[in-house]
């Protein structure tokens, strides 16, 4: 029965909006690297991938949220994708 529920917990769903710079204290290149090689590989599946500066990081959060337990990523994935999405989204001027 567990596996008919996505890998991600309720870990991945509680996360706040963080800053490109909170990420970017968190996480390193190659760690960036592997969460855009996630994203690539597990949402390119279902839709075409949106560029990550197309969204702000406020933008991505609930987008996150929702398609991340969708594409059935561990809580690790989950959180290389979405550090690699905020790192790289649309700056509010």
């Amino acid at each position: 029965m567990a596996s008919c529920f996505p890998k991600a917990s309720h870990v991945i769903r509680s996360l706040p909006v963080e800053s490109r710079e909170q990420i970017l204290a968190q996480y390193n290149q190659e760690q960036l690297t592997e969460g855009k090689a996630i994203f690539s590989r597990s949402c390119d599946n279902c839709h075409r991938l949106k560029q990550p500066e197309t969204r702000t990081a406020e933008k991505w959060n609930p987008i996150l949220k929702r398609m991340i337990p969708k594409a059935k990523l561990s809580d690790e994935e989950g959180k290389l994708v979405r550090a690699y999405l905020i790192a790289n989204s649309k700056t509010t001027t």
